[in-house]
């Protein structure tokens, strides 16, 4: 506002000097010309007794240009040239005003003489006419003549009005510049004001109210912000970041405050590319990305200002990679289901296709019958695998009780002891009775699946033992045996559904694929952890312990897929 002060009263101060300028040179030529005027007048008078007695010969030296001209307009006389070889000048305007009014006046340019000149001419007594002459400046020599004054007179009144200029506006501005805003109505600076001082004062206010509601629910939002699990960023249409949770920060993998950071120089996905692109167009958009070993959702919506322009950009981050994993699990899984039910369905249509058509033989009726009991018991034990993990995926466990876990580990033994006989393997129990309380139906399948897997991948004449016992009050299970053990990069994995390490091997055997991972399921349906060591080609134990609570406390589960595995 003070240069705005400064340049109008210095504009009007130069406007005002240049306007005097102009006058003052009109003023003064007028000045010039009128005197000019006077002496040519006082000249002609001084000299006209002279011209009544043709006693003209004295002026011949004359500055001025003296001519003595007839009623016809020749010249009679002329002091700066030869009068008969002038033409007549009874054209003249000079001329022509004197004979019909005793005097005349005109300035024009001399051809004679090459230069601008004013003629005064009067009627003498004897009907003659005396003209005298002298030069005269044009405006513009009168402006060159006084050119020197003016340019200093006008430099200095230039600087006069520079510093007056700079001294007015500061002290116009300083009273308004002082007002103390916080108590506006005490100052009185400038009446003028009052209103609008007044109307500073409620906008004060008004303004203070909404900073505080302002505030108020920015804490709000930040407190919802930073306790958000997800990741939540505003920018604007080039990516740059205006605010961010903590969330983000994680994501990122950053510590520093980010905010007017443009997002690509802290993540150069091509998702955040695209998100830009369709926010300039308004669209929604929504991927996901990796970052840091981890799977993100983004989800991104415009922000339009008044006008219903994009403007910015809010942007969800939603961790989605265990999401990413189950729904990778249930594809697996149902890909694995339908390729094990497949199988065996696939030789039950072809042997009874077979028998239908009359092209077995009838010896060989007995044998085809066999295979199709087998595969169908084959069938039946995948569907009841896949009941039983469904099962205990929706935490479908039974009444618990007091489980002695050497009995049960007994009561598996000999369950299996004709099939680890027909496999050439030893199979014992020791240890010493040991409770928990469990689904004694669960903990029961737990241990047979361990132990059919030890007869069925044990080498001819190996031994299975299983040990029972309590380590530090808690209590575990061991199934421990010299078979063809695990390579290191499958022990990972033999936890999960339908995975095999000898896939040939397992079906021969008559193996679903799903014995280790429903021994996962209960173990994590009591609170179990399993520990696993083995090695290729000497043998694999396998080892389930139970939190000492297990043993006194009653519902101390942990849902499915709780489980720690330990790998040795």
């Amino acid at each position: 506002m003070t240069k705005k002060i400064f340049r109008g009263i210095l504009i009007s101060s130069v406007i005002t000097l240049l306007l005097s300028l102009v006058f003052i040179i009109g003023v003064q030529y007028e000045i010039y010309r009128e005197s000019g005027y006077s002496a040519l007048q006082s000249k002609a008078y001084l000299i006209s007794p002279s011209a009544e007695a043709n006693d003209l010969q004295k002026y011949s030296s004359a500055k001025e240009r003296i001519t003595l001209i007839n009623e016809k307009g020749e010249v009679l006389y002329d002091n700066k040239a030869v009068a008969a070889e002038m033409e007549n000048h009874l054209s003249r305007e000079e001329i022509k005003e004197a004979l019909s009014t005793g005097t005349g006046y005109s300035v024009r340019h001399s051809e004679t003489l090459g230069v601008n000149s004013c003629y005064y001419a009067i009627k003498l007594e004897s009907g003659n006419i005396l003209r005298v002459a002298d030069e005269t400046l044009s405006v513009g020599a009168v402006v060159v003549e006084l050119l020197p004054p003016i340019a200093a007179i006008a430099l200095l009144a230039f600087v006069l009005a520079l510093v007056l200029a700079s001294v007015i506006s500061k002290r116009i501005l300083k009273p308004i510049n002082e007002i103390d805003l916080d108590g506006p109505l005490e100052d009185t600076a400038y009446e003028e004001l009052s209103p609008f001082i007044s109307k500073i004062s409620a906008q004060r206010r008004k303004i203070g109210h909404q900073i505080e509601e302002l505030k108020s629910r920015r804490r709000e939002f930040d407190i919802i912000a930073e306790n958000m699990s997800e990741g939540l960023l505003l920018t604007d249409t080039k990516g740059h970041i205006l605010t961010h949770n903590s969330g983000i920060r994680r994501f990122f993998g950053v510590t520093d405050d980010i905010n007017g950071q443009n997002i690509l120089t802290i993540n150069r996905s091509e998702v955040f590319r695209e998100v830009f692109e369709n926010i300039k167009e308004s669209r929604h958009y929504e991927s996901t990305v990796t970052l840091g070993g981890r799977c993100y959702q983004v989800t991104a919506n415009p922000v339009f200002d008044g006008n219903n322009t994009p403007c910015g950009a809010v942007i969800l981050v939603v961790d989605v990679t265990e999401k990413e994993k189950r729904e990778k699990l249930r594809r697996e899984f149902t890909a694995n289901v339908s390729h094990e039910l497949k199988t065996p369905l696939t030789s039950i249509l072809g042997i009874s296709d077979m028998l239908k058509n009359g092209i077995v033989a009838p010896d060989d009726i007995k044998d085809f019958g066999a295979d199709i009991n087998k595969e169908a018991q084959r069938l039946l034990n995948l569907v009841n695998d896949i009941i039983k993990l469904s099962e205990l995926d929706e935490g479908a466990v039974g009444e618990t009780e007091t489980v002695d876990l050497l009995k049960t580990a007994n009561e598996v033994a000999s369950s299996l002891t004709k099939t680890a006989e027909k496999q050439g393997v030893t199979l014992r129990v020791e240890g010493e009775s040991t409770e928990i309380t469990a689904e004694e139906a669960l903990i029961f399948e737990m241990i047979y699946n361990l132990c059919d897997n030890a007869v069925k991948y044990n080498k001819e004449k190996g031994s299975v033992t299983v040990t029972v016992g309590n380590n530090n009050g808690a209590p575990f299970v061991s199934v421990k045996d010299t078979g063809i053990g695990i390579a290191p990069e499958h022990t990972e994995r033999i936890f999960e559904r339908f995975y095999r390490v000898d896939k040939g091997r397992s079906r021969l055997g008559g193996g679903t694929g799903l014995g280790l991972s429903i021994v996962k399921h209960i173990a994590a349906s009591f609170g179990g952890k399993i520990t696993l060591q083995s090695t290729l080609g000497e043998g694999t134990e396998i080892t389930v312990t139970f939190k000492a609570s297990q043993a006194s406390r009653e519902g101390d589960r942990v849902s499915g897929g709780g489980i720690q595995i330990v790998f040795l």
